[in-house]
């Protein structure tokens, strides 16, 4: 019986997603993705989901941020 694979650190996991959506975004398909990173294609799409949805939750952060530092008065 093959022994399960160590789980990756949530760390690990946004870095190569952020690396797995810029190729796609490049024009790269999941496939030929799946293969340079040596992955299945569901775990491919699975970490660069991880990646989009992680942006999204920052997202509004990032905004309130800009918008207190750049804010006149404060």
């Amino acid at each position: 019986m093959a022994k399960p694979k160590k789980p990756m650190s949530r760390r690990t996991e946004l870095r190569l997603g952020r690396e797995i959506q810029e190729q796609y975004d490049r024009g790269g398909s999941w496939a030929v993705i799946a293969v340079d990173f040596g992955l299945s294609m569901y775990r491919v799409k699975k970490l660069a989901k991880t990646y989009r949805e992680d942006c999204d939750r920052r997202a509004p952060q990032n905004q309130l941020t800009l918008f207190k530092v750049v804010s006149p008065g404060t």
